[in-house]
């Protein structure tokens, strides 16, 4: 498995995000200043972060995106899961072709592995990425 980009920054914006006060919107520019992610790419992210109701967005002076739901109901898993093509290991396991399909003897284990995975990842949530990030950096970004 591999995090691209967009799942990395994604999850990196959120925790940006819930880390502000929850009170105020957070703007593109403070999200982008504690990221180093440019506003561009933080915009094309939030765009499927806005539409599965992740984040909501305010406009104007004051404007900015505060989480939608409560950190605690975030998991890793459905960041990751809406952010990559696939979190599975092996092309077959997407439902791609694999010419040894009938002759692998290693797809179980690779099957398990990501079933494993998955199961982690759903257990982690944003809040629980905040006590870490607490944990490091202390009680807020910046």
């Amino acid at each position: 498995m591999k995090i691209s980009t967009r799942g990395q920054y994604s999850l990196e914006a959120l925790l940006c995000i819930a880390t502000e006060d929850p009170e105020k919107p957070c703007s593109i520019h403070t999200i982008s200043e504690k990221t180093h992610i440019s506003d561009g790419y933080l915009e094309q992210l939030f765009i499927p972060l806005k539409k599965a109701k992740l984040i909501v967005g305010s406009r104007g002076i004051q404007g900015g995106y505060r989480l939608a739901k409560s950190p605690k109901e975030i998991s890793a898993y459905e960041v990751l899961t809406l952010m990559e093509k696939s979190l599975k290991s092996i092309p077959c396991l997407n439902g791609d072709k694999c010419e040894r399909e009938k002759i692998c003897d290693s797809k179980f284990v690779w099957a398990s592995i990501d079933h494993s995975i998955d199961s982690l990842i759903s257990q982690i949530t944003l809040d629980d990425l905040i006590q870490v990030y607490r944990g490091v950096q202390g009680e807020f970004y910046g």
